[in-house]
């Protein structure tokens, strides 16, 4: 199931065709201890079953999904804007609790853009948690952009996931 969460998300990255837009980062503020918050949010790792784990433990952690052309998953994660790409790779790069990455590249780097999470621990019972969208990045870049709708539209859907927590207006 998470597998196929990693291909949709694949696909929602890269799309459209023009320039690279200027993103906005969005911020939710809730009453609750970071750890608590990065919990909600991603889980206690068993999120990511299925996904081979790089790193050697810690709190820093990798997983990583790679799709290449001769894989049967390919239709479903080719890149459209890029016929001839050969390989798909979607990571989640975890600094436990402080950020989460979700990185998306094509062809080993050629395609590059991804979605950060940061989780601000502004008292002991406050955290920011705010998200930003990477610029493309690459040398096969020309002619397209980030999905930015798609892409808020998955930062709003994991940041619906601290409703159960109180929010807290900061002050302007």
């Amino acid at each position: 199931m998470l597998r196929h969460f990693f291909l949709i998300a694949a696909m929602l990255l890269i799309g459209g065709c023009g320039d690279v837009a200027k993103l906005v980062n969005q911020t939710k503020v809730v009453a609750a201890p970071r750890e608590q918050v990065f919990a909600k949010m991603f889980g206690d790792g068993s999120t990511f079953t299925g996904l081979p784990l790089v790193t050697n433990g810690g709190s820093d952690r990798l997983y990583e999904l790679v799709v290449e052309k001769s894989d049967p998953e390919w239709a479903m994660v080719a890149p459209k804007e890029r016929p001839d790409a050969y390989k798909v790779k979607i990571a989640v790069q975890m600094d436990i609790p402080r950020e989460a990455h979700l990185l998306y590249s094509v062809d080993d780097g050629a395609i590059a853009t991804g979605l950060k999470f940061n989780f601000e621990e502004l008292a002991p019972d406050r955290t920011r948690v705010t998200f930003q969208i990477d610029e493309l990045t690459g040398h096969d870049t020309k002619g397209i952009a980030v999905n930015t709708i798609k892409l808020h539209q998955i930062a709003s859907d994991a940041l619906r996931k601290l409703d159960d927590f109180d929010e807290v207006k900061e002050a302007s």
